[in-house]
Protein backbone atom coordinates (compact mmCIF):
# COMPACT_ATOMS: atom_id res chain seq x y z
CA UNK A 1 0.00 0.00 0.00
CA UNK A 2 1.29 3.20 -0.78
CA UNK A 3 -0.26 6.51 1.32
CA UNK A 4 0.13 10.37 0.76
CA UNK A 5 0.07 11.10 5.06
CA UNK A 6 1.12 14.13 7.22
CA UNK A 7 4.13 12.84 9.27
CA UNK A 8 5.09 14.58 12.59
CA UNK A 9 8.87 14.01 11.43
CA UNK A 10 8.74 15.21 7.38
CA UNK A 11 5.21 16.64 7.54
CA UNK A 12 3.54 16.13 3.59
CA UNK A 13 4.96 12.47 3.28
CA UNK A 14 4.88 8.93 1.34
CA UNK A 15 4.38 5.76 2.96
CA UNK A 16 5.08 2.61 1.78
CA UNK A 17 3.28 -1.06 3.42
CA UNK A 18 4.42 -4.01 2.61
CA UNK A 19 2.94 -7.25 4.36
CA UNK A 20 5.83 -9.13 4.28
CA UNK A 21 7.93 -11.27 6.19
CA UNK A 22 9.39 -8.79 7.48
CA UNK A 23 13.21 -8.31 7.94
CA UNK A 24 16.03 -10.82 9.90
CA UNK A 25 18.52 -8.20 10.11
CA UNK A 26 18.10 -4.07 9.83
CA UNK A 27 21.66 -3.97 8.53
CA UNK A 28 20.64 -5.64 5.33
CA UNK A 29 18.49 -2.81 3.76
CA UNK A 30 22.37 -0.94 3.62
CA UNK A 31 24.33 -3.81 2.73
CA UNK A 32 22.67 -4.50 -0.57
CA UNK A 33 20.26 -6.44 0.48
CA UNK A 34 22.64 -9.52 1.03
CA UNK A 35 21.71 -10.19 -2.56
CA UNK A 36 24.65 -12.45 -2.48
CA UNK A 37 26.55 -10.44 -5.50
CA UNK A 38 30.16 -11.04 -5.62
CA UNK A 39 32.56 -8.82 -4.78
CA UNK A 40 33.92 -8.22 -8.25
CA UNK A 41 30.34 -7.93 -9.34
CA UNK A 42 29.12 -5.50 -6.57
CA UNK A 43 31.83 -2.94 -7.37
CA UNK A 44 31.92 -3.13 -11.17
CA UNK A 45 27.66 -2.62 -11.28
CA UNK A 46 27.64 -0.05 -8.27
CA UNK A 47 24.43 -0.61 -6.31
CA UNK A 48 24.16 3.09 -5.32
CA UNK A 49 21.18 3.51 -7.82
CA UNK A 50 19.82 0.53 -6.15
CA UNK A 51 15.84 1.55 -5.09
CA UNK A 52 16.20 1.84 -1.55
CA UNK A 53 19.12 3.93 -1.42
CA UNK A 54 17.43 6.68 -3.69
CA UNK A 55 16.03 7.79 -0.36
CA UNK A 56 19.80 9.01 0.12
CA UNK A 57 18.88 12.49 -0.15
CA UNK A 58 15.79 12.67 1.42
CA UNK A 59 15.78 10.58 4.80
CA UNK A 60 13.66 7.62 5.25
CA UNK A 61 11.79 6.19 8.59
CA UNK A 62 11.61 2.71 8.64
CA UNK A 63 9.41 0.39 10.71
CA UNK A 64 10.39 -3.46 10.24
CA UNK A 65 9.03 -6.47 11.81
CA UNK A 66 11.64 -8.82 13.19
CA UNK A 67 11.22 -11.88 10.47
CA UNK A 68 9.42 -14.20 12.66
CA UNK A 69 8.44 -12.49 15.45
CA UNK A 70 5.69 -10.18 16.99
CA UNK A 71 8.48 -7.44 17.43
CA UNK A 72 9.44 -4.57 15.18
CA UNK A 73 12.28 -2.30 14.81
CA UNK A 74 12.19 1.72 14.26
CA UNK A 75 15.07 2.59 11.56
CA UNK A 76 15.62 6.42 11.61
CA UNK A 77 18.41 7.37 8.87
CA UNK A 78 18.94 10.65 7.54
CA UNK A 79 20.86 12.00 4.47
CA UNK A 80 24.11 12.51 6.52
CA UNK A 81 23.07 8.76 7.81
CA UNK A 82 23.15 7.30 4.29
CA UNK A 83 26.11 8.94 3.18
CA UNK A 84 28.29 7.58 6.17
CA UNK A 85 28.77 10.71 8.01
CA UNK A 86 26.23 10.07 11.44
CA UNK A 87 25.06 6.56 12.53
CA UNK A 88 21.79 4.96 11.39
CA UNK A 89 19.64 4.60 14.83
CA UNK A 90 17.77 1.82 15.63
CA UNK A 91 15.00 1.40 17.83
CA UNK A 92 12.38 -1.01 19.58
CA UNK A 93 9.33 -0.71 16.97
CA UNK A 94 5.50 -1.02 17.69
CA UNK A 95 4.96 -4.99 18.89
CA UNK A 96 2.42 -6.71 16.39
CA UNK A 97 3.70 -4.41 13.22
CA UNK A 98 3.58 -6.94 10.29
CA UNK A 99 6.06 -6.56 7.49
CA UNK A 100 7.78 -2.60 6.32
CA UNK A 101 6.76 0.18 6.31
CA UNK A 102 9.14 2.86 5.21
CA UNK A 103 8.11 6.53 5.52
CA UNK A 104 9.61 9.25 3.65
CA UNK A 105 8.89 12.79 2.72
CA UNK A 106 7.30 14.42 -0.29
CA UNK A 107 8.80 16.83 -2.57
CA UNK A 108 6.93 19.71 -4.37
CA UNK A 109 6.30 18.51 -7.80
CA UNK A 110 6.44 15.17 -7.46
CA UNK A 111 4.14 13.52 -9.35
CA UNK A 112 3.26 10.94 -7.47
CA UNK A 113 -0.29 9.39 -8.53
CA UNK A 114 1.90 9.41 -12.33
CA UNK A 115 4.83 7.59 -10.99
CA UNK A 116 2.39 5.16 -8.94
CA UNK A 117 -0.03 4.59 -11.52
CA UNK A 118 3.24 3.25 -14.09
CA UNK A 119 4.80 1.41 -11.45
CA UNK A 120 2.25 -0.85 -10.69
CA UNK A 121 0.85 -1.05 -14.30
CA UNK A 122 2.79 -4.43 -14.12
CA UNK A 123 3.35 -5.11 -11.28
CA UNK A 124 3.46 -8.64 -9.47
CA UNK A 125 1.25 -8.24 -6.77
CA UNK A 126 -2.08 -5.71 -6.12
CA UNK A 127 -0.73 -2.28 -5.42
CA UNK A 128 -3.42 0.63 -3.66
CA UNK A 129 -2.66 4.56 -3.43
CA UNK A 130 -4.40 5.98 -1.03
CA UNK A 131 -6.83 3.36 -0.38
CA UNK A 132 -7.89 2.55 -4.10
CA UNK A 133 -6.08 -0.06 -6.34
CA UNK A 134 -4.26 0.79 -9.13
CA UNK A 135 -4.71 -0.73 -12.72
CA UNK A 136 -2.49 -3.33 -13.24
CA UNK A 137 -2.48 -6.02 -16.43
CA UNK A 138 -0.26 -9.09 -17.56
CA UNK A 139 3.03 -7.83 -19.43
CA UNK A 140 2.22 -10.31 -22.12
CA UNK A 141 -1.48 -9.80 -22.16
CA UNK A 142 -1.41 -9.73 -26.08
CA UNK A 143 1.07 -12.53 -26.68
CA UNK A 144 0.58 -15.22 -29.27
CA UNK A 145 1.97 -17.86 -27.40
CA UNK A 146 4.06 -17.70 -23.66
CA UNK A 147 6.36 -20.15 -22.34
CA UNK A 148 8.33 -20.02 -19.02
CA UNK A 149 11.81 -20.71 -19.25
CA UNK A 150 14.04 -20.31 -15.69
CA UNK A 151 11.26 -18.62 -14.24
CA UNK A 152 11.13 -15.66 -17.01
CA UNK A 153 7.73 -15.96 -18.60
CA UNK A 154 8.62 -15.00 -22.49
CA UNK A 155 6.00 -14.23 -24.54
CA UNK A 156 6.20 -13.92 -28.31
CA UNK A 157 4.44 -11.46 -30.55
CA UNK A 158 3.58 -11.95 -34.47
CA UNK A 159 0.95 -9.12 -35.13
CA UNK A 160 1.65 -6.08 -36.22
CA UNK A 161 1.99 -4.33 -33.18
CA UNK A 162 4.13 -1.28 -32.45
CA UNK A 163 7.47 -2.67 -31.18
CA UNK A 164 9.46 0.21 -31.93
CA UNK A 165 10.78 2.04 -28.33
CA UNK A 166 7.94 0.21 -26.45
CA UNK A 167 9.54 -1.95 -23.43
CA UNK A 168 10.17 -5.15 -23.70
CA UNK A 169 11.16 -6.66 -20.89
CA UNK A 170 9.56 -6.19 -17.01
CA UNK A 171 11.24 -6.49 -13.60
CA UNK A 172 8.51 -6.71 -11.66
CA UNK A 173 6.83 -3.97 -12.91
CA UNK A 174 10.39 -2.16 -13.33
CA UNK A 175 9.99 -2.21 -17.10
CA UNK A 176 12.82 -1.21 -19.95
CA UNK A 177 13.71 -1.61 -23.01
CA UNK A 178 16.80 -4.68 -23.92
CA UNK A 179 18.24 -5.36 -26.49
CA UNK A 180 16.46 -9.07 -28.06
CA UNK A 181 16.53 -10.99 -31.26
CA UNK A 182 13.51 -10.84 -33.57
CA UNK A 183 12.96 -13.52 -36.22
CA UNK A 184 12.28 -11.80 -40.17
CA UNK A 185 10.45 -13.55 -42.78
CA UNK A 186 10.12 -12.74 -46.16
CA UNK A 187 6.19 -12.73 -46.53
CA UNK A 188 5.13 -14.45 -43.73
CA UNK A 189 4.93 -12.30 -40.07
CA UNK A 190 8.02 -11.65 -38.26
CA UNK A 191 8.07 -13.03 -35.01
CA UNK A 192 9.47 -10.53 -31.64
CA UNK A 193 9.89 -11.16 -27.85
CA UNK A 194 8.81 -8.97 -24.78
CA UNK A 195 10.19 -10.55 -21.12
CA UNK A 196 8.30 -10.98 -17.72
CA UNK A 197 11.12 -11.73 -14.73
CA UNK A 198 9.38 -13.71 -12.47
CA UNK A 199 11.77 -14.94 -10.01
CA UNK A 200 15.10 -15.20 -12.02
CA UNK A 201 17.74 -13.95 -9.30
CA UNK A 202 20.12 -14.58 -11.97
CA UNK A 203 18.97 -12.04 -14.77
CA UNK A 204 20.51 -8.60 -13.27
CA UNK A 205 20.16 -5.30 -14.56
CA UNK A 206 23.08 -2.93 -14.80
CA UNK A 207 23.11 -0.48 -11.82
CA UNK A 208 22.61 2.51 -11.01
CA UNK A 209 21.11 3.40 -13.96
CA UNK A 210 18.96 0.07 -14.25
CA UNK A 211 18.07 0.33 -18.17
CA UNK A 212 19.79 -2.57 -19.21
CA UNK A 213 20.37 -5.95 -18.05
CA UNK A 214 23.97 -7.35 -17.90
CA UNK A 215 25.49 -9.36 -20.53
CA UNK A 216 26.35 -12.81 -18.74
CA UNK A 217 25.70 -16.03 -19.42
CA UNK A 218 22.21 -16.20 -18.26
CA UNK A 219 21.70 -13.23 -20.23
CA UNK A 220 23.10 -15.34 -23.65
CA UNK A 221 21.35 -18.79 -22.84
CA UNK A 222 18.01 -16.49 -22.50
CA UNK A 223 18.84 -15.18 -26.10
CA UNK A 224 19.23 -18.81 -27.52
CA UNK A 225 15.89 -19.68 -25.78
CA UNK A 226 13.92 -16.98 -27.55
CA UNK A 227 15.90 -18.02 -30.77
CA UNK A 228 14.81 -21.74 -30.08
CA UNK A 229 11.18 -20.45 -29.31
CA UNK A 230 10.93 -18.88 -32.46
CA UNK A 231 12.38 -21.58 -34.95
CA UNK A 232 9.77 -23.95 -32.73
CA UNK A 233 6.63 -21.96 -33.54
CA UNK A 234 7.99 -21.18 -37.07
CA UNK A 235 8.24 -25.24 -37.40
CA UNK A 236 5.16 -25.78 -36.11
CA UNK A 237 3.27 -23.52 -38.63
CA UNK A 238 4.16 -25.06 -41.23
CA UNK A 239 4.77 -23.14 -44.36
CA UNK A 240 7.21 -20.27 -43.78
CA UNK A 241 9.85 -17.85 -45.71
CA UNK A 242 12.95 -17.67 -44.07
CA UNK A 243 16.30 -17.07 -45.32
CA UNK A 244 18.57 -19.67 -45.77
CA UNK A 245 21.04 -18.23 -43.50
CA UNK A 246 17.79 -18.34 -40.55
CA UNK A 247 16.73 -21.75 -41.74
CA UNK A 248 20.39 -23.32 -41.07
CA UNK A 249 20.36 -21.48 -37.94
CA UNK A 250 17.52 -23.33 -36.81
CA UNK A 251 18.35 -26.96 -37.52
CA UNK A 252 21.74 -25.98 -35.57
CA UNK A 253 19.51 -25.04 -32.41
CA UNK A 254 18.16 -28.77 -33.03
CA UNK A 255 14.38 -27.40 -34.97
CA UNK A 256 13.60 -29.84 -37.31
CA UNK A 257 12.71 -27.00 -39.94
CA UNK A 258 11.34 -27.91 -43.48
CA UNK A 259 12.94 -26.02 -46.77
CA UNK A 260 11.02 -22.40 -47.92
CA UNK A 261 8.23 -23.68 -50.31
CA UNK A 262 8.77 -22.24 -54.06
CA UNK A 263 7.04 -19.15 -53.90
CA UNK A 264 8.36 -15.72 -55.02
CA UNK A 265 6.95 -12.11 -55.99
CA UNK A 266 6.32 -12.27 -59.93
CA UNK A 267 8.40 -9.73 -61.80
CA UNK A 268 6.91 -6.58 -62.18
CA UNK A 269 7.77 -3.69 -64.92
CA UNK A 270 9.41 -0.65 -62.40
CA UNK A 271 8.79 2.89 -63.43
CA UNK A 272 10.98 5.89 -63.31
CA UNK A 273 8.28 7.56 -60.55
CA UNK A 274 9.03 5.30 -58.29
CA UNK A 275 5.58 6.48 -56.81
CA UNK A 276 3.97 4.01 -59.79
CA UNK A 277 5.32 0.80 -58.82
CA UNK A 278 3.21 -1.94 -56.80
CA UNK A 279 3.60 -4.51 -54.64
CA UNK A 280 2.69 -8.36 -55.78
CA UNK A 281 1.70 -11.09 -54.06
CA UNK A 282 4.24 -13.80 -53.47
CA UNK A 283 3.20 -16.87 -56.03
CA UNK A 284 4.15 -20.28 -56.41
CA UNK A 285 7.10 -20.72 -59.22
CA UNK A 286 6.54 -23.35 -61.64
CA UNK A 287 8.91 -25.07 -63.54
CA UNK A 288 9.51 -23.37 -66.76
CA UNK A 289 10.34 -19.92 -64.72
CA UNK A 290 12.53 -17.33 -65.39
CA UNK A 291 13.94 -14.97 -61.76
CA UNK A 292 14.66 -11.59 -63.99
CA UNK A 293 16.93 -8.80 -61.92
CA UNK A 294 16.31 -5.87 -64.21
CA UNK A 295 18.80 -3.05 -64.35
CA UNK A 296 16.33 -0.72 -63.90
CA UNK A 297 13.36 1.08 -65.11
CA UNK A 298 14.83 1.96 -68.96
CA UNK A 299 16.10 -1.73 -69.76
CA UNK A 300 12.74 -3.27 -68.02
CA UNK A 301 10.10 -1.28 -69.81
CA UNK A 302 12.42 -2.40 -73.04
CA UNK A 303 12.22 -5.93 -72.38
CA UNK A 304 8.58 -6.03 -71.67
CA UNK A 305 7.81 -4.44 -74.74
CA UNK A 306 9.82 -6.86 -76.03
CA UNK A 307 8.60 -9.87 -74.69
CA UNK A 308 4.97 -8.42 -74.99
CA UNK A 309 5.42 -9.73 -78.74
CA UNK A 310 5.75 -13.02 -78.50
CA UNK A 311 3.02 -15.57 -78.69
CA UNK A 312 4.32 -17.27 -75.20
CA UNK A 313 5.84 -15.01 -73.07
CA UNK A 314 7.82 -16.83 -70.11
CA UNK A 315 7.07 -16.54 -66.75
CA UNK A 316 9.30 -14.11 -64.74
CA UNK A 317 9.99 -13.86 -60.88
CA UNK A 318 11.81 -11.27 -59.08
CA UNK A 319 14.97 -12.82 -57.14
CA UNK A 320 14.96 -12.89 -53.51
CA UNK A 321 18.80 -12.88 -52.59
CA UNK A 322 18.19 -14.24 -49.17
CA UNK A 323 16.94 -17.74 -50.61
CA UNK A 324 20.33 -18.60 -52.26
CA UNK A 325 20.95 -21.57 -50.46
CA UNK A 326 17.94 -23.48 -51.12
CA UNK A 327 17.59 -26.25 -53.33
CA UNK A 328 14.74 -25.06 -55.38
CA UNK A 329 16.16 -21.59 -56.08
CA UNK A 330 19.39 -22.66 -56.90
CA UNK A 331 18.25 -24.36 -59.57
CA UNK A 332 15.50 -21.83 -61.05
CA UNK A 333 17.40 -20.77 -64.45
CA UNK A 334 18.12 -16.64 -64.14
CA UNK A 335 17.80 -14.36 -67.12
CA UNK A 336 19.68 -11.46 -67.41
CA UNK A 337 20.29 -8.54 -70.12
CA UNK A 338 23.81 -9.21 -71.59
CA UNK A 339 23.67 -6.04 -74.60
CA UNK A 340 22.05 -4.66 -77.70
CA UNK A 341 22.55 -5.61 -80.99
CA UNK A 342 21.16 -2.60 -83.55
CA UNK A 343 21.32 -3.27 -87.67
CA UNK A 344 21.68 -0.41 -90.14
CA UNK A 345 22.17 -0.99 -93.89
CA UNK A 346 24.04 -4.15 -93.38
CA UNK A 347 25.99 -3.16 -90.46
CA UNK A 348 25.88 -4.59 -87.05
CA UNK A 349 26.96 -2.93 -83.69
CA UNK A 350 26.00 -4.30 -80.12
CA UNK A 351 26.66 -2.41 -76.72
CA UNK A 352 25.84 -2.81 -72.96
CA UNK A 353 22.80 -1.33 -72.00
CA UNK A 354 24.53 1.63 -70.00
CA UNK A 355 26.04 2.66 -73.11
CA UNK A 356 25.21 4.46 -76.41
CA UNK A 357 25.58 3.00 -79.92
CA UNK A 358 28.48 5.08 -82.38
CA UNK A 359 26.29 4.62 -85.76
CA UNK A 360 23.10 7.10 -85.96
CA UNK A 361 19.79 6.82 -87.74
CA UNK A 362 17.01 4.84 -87.63
CA UNK A 363 17.52 0.99 -87.61
CA UNK A 364 16.41 -2.22 -89.33
CA UNK A 365 16.64 -4.27 -86.74
CA UNK A 366 17.17 -4.70 -83.20
CA UNK A 367 17.89 -7.37 -81.28
CA UNK A 368 17.83 -7.80 -77.06
CA UNK A 369 20.69 -10.31 -76.12
CA UNK A 370 19.69 -12.56 -73.23
CA UNK A 371 21.91 -14.59 -70.82
CA UNK A 372 19.88 -17.75 -69.47
CA UNK A 373 21.88 -19.49 -66.83
CA UNK A 374 21.17 -22.92 -65.95
CA UNK A 375 20.28 -24.23 -69.13
CA UNK A 376 21.15 -25.93 -72.47
CA UNK A 377 21.61 -22.32 -74.49
CA UNK A 378 22.75 -19.79 -72.19
CA UNK A 379 22.59 -16.96 -74.79
CA UNK A 380 19.27 -16.40 -76.61
CA UNK A 381 17.95 -13.26 -79.27
CA UNK A 382 14.72 -11.55 -78.60
CA UNK A 383 13.56 -9.34 -81.48
CA UNK A 384 12.36 -6.09 -80.81
CA UNK A 385 11.20 -2.84 -82.56
CA UNK A 386 12.12 -0.13 -79.71
CA UNK A 387 15.50 0.21 -77.33
CA UNK A 388 16.52 3.09 -75.31
CA UNK A 389 19.77 3.06 -74.12
CA UNK A 390 21.82 5.02 -72.23
CA UNK A 391 22.89 6.11 -68.18
CA UNK A 392 20.16 4.57 -65.20
CA UNK A 393 18.15 7.39 -64.69
CA UNK A 394 19.25 9.23 -67.42
CA UNK A 395 17.40 12.49 -68.90
CA UNK A 396 15.95 12.52 -71.89
CA UNK A 397 18.80 14.24 -73.72
CA UNK A 398 20.94 11.87 -72.09
CA UNK A 399 19.39 8.99 -73.54
CA UNK A 400 19.44 7.50 -77.26
CA UNK A 401 16.15 6.18 -78.35
CA UNK A 402 15.97 3.88 -81.02
CA UNK A 403 13.30 2.47 -83.31
CA UNK A 404 13.42 0.39 -86.37
CA UNK A 405 12.11 1.72 -89.50
CA UNK A 406 9.63 -1.12 -89.63
CA UNK A 407 7.83 -0.30 -86.30
CA UNK A 408 4.35 0.82 -86.31
CA UNK A 409 4.71 2.65 -82.80
CA UNK A 410 2.94 6.17 -82.76
CA UNK A 411 4.04 9.52 -81.45
CA UNK A 412 1.55 9.10 -78.44
CA UNK A 413 2.73 5.34 -77.54
CA UNK A 414 6.35 6.48 -77.59
CA UNK A 415 5.66 9.15 -75.69
CA UNK A 416 3.92 7.28 -72.83
CA UNK A 417 6.69 4.73 -72.81
CA UNK A 418 9.02 7.33 -72.00
CA UNK A 419 7.66 8.33 -69.39
CA UNK A 420 7.14 5.23 -68.25
CA UNK A 421 10.95 4.93 -68.65
CA UNK A 422 12.54 7.97 -67.65
CA UNK A 423 10.26 10.26 -66.05
CA UNK A 424 11.32 10.82 -62.24
CA UNK A 425 10.16 13.93 -60.63
CA UNK A 426 12.71 15.61 -58.74
CA UNK A 427 12.06 16.42 -55.45
CA UNK A 428 14.41 19.87 -55.41
CA UNK A 429 11.99 23.02 -54.02
CA UNK A 430 13.07 24.49 -57.42
CA UNK A 431 12.37 22.26 -59.99
CA UNK A 432 8.55 23.08 -59.92
CA UNK A 433 5.62 21.20 -58.68
CA UNK A 434 4.94 17.51 -59.73
CA UNK A 435 2.27 18.68 -62.21
CA UNK A 436 4.59 21.07 -63.78
CA UNK A 437 7.52 18.61 -63.80
CA UNK A 438 5.59 16.23 -65.71
CA UNK A 439 4.07 18.51 -68.42
CA UNK A 440 7.10 19.78 -69.32
CA UNK A 441 9.12 16.30 -69.72
CA UNK A 442 5.61 15.14 -71.42
CA UNK A 443 5.72 17.78 -73.60
CA UNK A 444 9.34 17.39 -74.30
CA UNK A 445 8.66 13.46 -74.71
CA UNK A 446 6.19 14.34 -77.17
CA UNK A 447 8.35 16.94 -79.45
CA UNK A 448 10.75 14.04 -79.57
CA UNK A 449 8.68 11.26 -80.60
CA UNK A 450 7.45 12.93 -83.23
CA UNK A 451 10.59 14.41 -84.69
CA UNK A 452 11.96 10.92 -84.53
CA UNK A 453 8.87 9.04 -86.13
CA UNK A 454 8.18 11.64 -88.82
CA UNK A 455 9.87 14.91 -89.08
CA UNK A 456 11.39 17.61 -87.61
CA UNK A 457 8.48 20.05 -88.83
CA UNK A 458 5.95 18.11 -87.54
CA UNK A 459 7.19 18.68 -84.34
CA UNK A 460 7.94 22.19 -84.51
CA UNK A 461 3.87 22.42 -85.64
CA UNK A 462 2.80 20.03 -83.47
CA UNK A 463 4.24 22.47 -80.70
CA UNK A 464 2.81 25.41 -81.79
CA UNK A 465 -0.21 23.46 -81.78
CA UNK A 466 0.15 22.73 -78.07
CA UNK A 467 0.91 25.66 -76.69
CA UNK A 468 -2.37 27.34 -78.92
CA UNK A 469 -4.56 24.56 -77.22
CA UNK A 470 -3.30 24.95 -74.03
CA UNK A 471 -3.07 28.54 -73.98
CA UNK A 472 -5.04 30.46 -76.30
CA UNK A 473 -8.52 28.73 -77.35
CA UNK A 474 -9.89 29.12 -73.88
CA UNK A 475 -9.53 32.61 -74.43
CA UNK A 476 -11.32 33.18 -77.67
CA UNK A 477 -15.29 32.91 -78.77
CA UNK A 478 -16.43 29.07 -79.45
CA UNK A 479 -18.22 30.70 -83.05
CA UNK A 480 -16.61 32.71 -85.69
CA UNK A 481 -12.83 32.15 -87.15
CA UNK A 482 -9.93 34.68 -87.07
CA UNK A 483 -5.77 34.65 -87.97
CA UNK A 484 -3.09 34.85 -86.29
CA UNK A 485 -0.23 36.14 -88.34
CA UNK A 486 3.93 35.47 -87.74
CA UNK A 487 5.83 37.74 -90.20
CA UNK A 488 9.69 38.42 -89.33
CA UNK A 489 8.73 37.83 -85.42
CA UNK A 490 5.98 40.17 -85.46
CA UNK A 491 2.25 38.58 -84.32
CA UNK A 492 -0.79 40.11 -85.84
CA UNK A 493 -4.45 38.77 -85.34
CA UNK A 494 -7.22 39.48 -88.42
CA UNK A 495 -10.63 38.92 -88.23
CA UNK A 496 -11.40 39.08 -84.22
CA UNK A 497 -13.85 41.36 -82.80
CA UNK A 498 -16.01 41.82 -79.82
CA UNK A 499 -18.93 39.85 -80.06
CA UNK A 500 -21.74 42.63 -80.78
CA UNK A 501 -19.24 44.97 -81.51
CA UNK A 502 -19.47 45.52 -85.40
CA UNK A 503 -17.58 48.82 -85.66
CA UNK A 504 -14.24 47.05 -84.05
CA UNK A 505 -10.98 47.10 -86.09
CA UNK A 506 -10.53 43.80 -88.49
CA UNK A 507 -6.64 43.98 -87.32
CA UNK A 508 -6.92 44.33 -83.26
CA UNK A 509 -3.70 43.37 -82.09
CA UNK A 510 0.00 43.54 -83.43
CA UNK A 511 3.16 43.00 -81.33
CA UNK A 512 6.59 41.52 -81.96
CA UNK A 513 7.11 37.92 -80.49
CA UNK A 514 9.41 37.39 -77.56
Amino acid sequence: MIDQIEDPRFGPSIRIADDGAGLADPRSLFSLGQSEWSTALSQSEDAAGMGFFSLANRGTVIIAQQNGTERAWTIAATPDAFHGKEPVTVDVGPDGHQGVTIIFPERKGDNLAGAVRVASRHFPVPVYFNGEEMPSSDFLETADHVEEWNEIRIGVFGSDQVRYNVDNANFHGVTLKINLPELHQAWHRTLFARIDVVDCAHLKLVLPARKDVVRDAMYDALIEEINRLYFRMVAASGAHSLTFQDYQRGRMLGIDLKEVAAILQPHVVSFAGTGRNVYVAPQKVPAAAFVYEGAGPPEEQTVARALARLDHAPLLFEPYHPFTGYTWYDEISRMLVKSYRMEIDGEVEEAHPCDLFCRKGRPDRLTILLEITETEHPERALETDLIVVGPEYGSLDEMEILVTKQSAITPSELTTFLIDALFSPSDDADAGSYEQQAEWFSDEAEDLSIALLETEHAADLNAIVRVVERDLVWRVPREGAFLIRIDDRKVSVEGFSSAGDERASPSLASRTAT
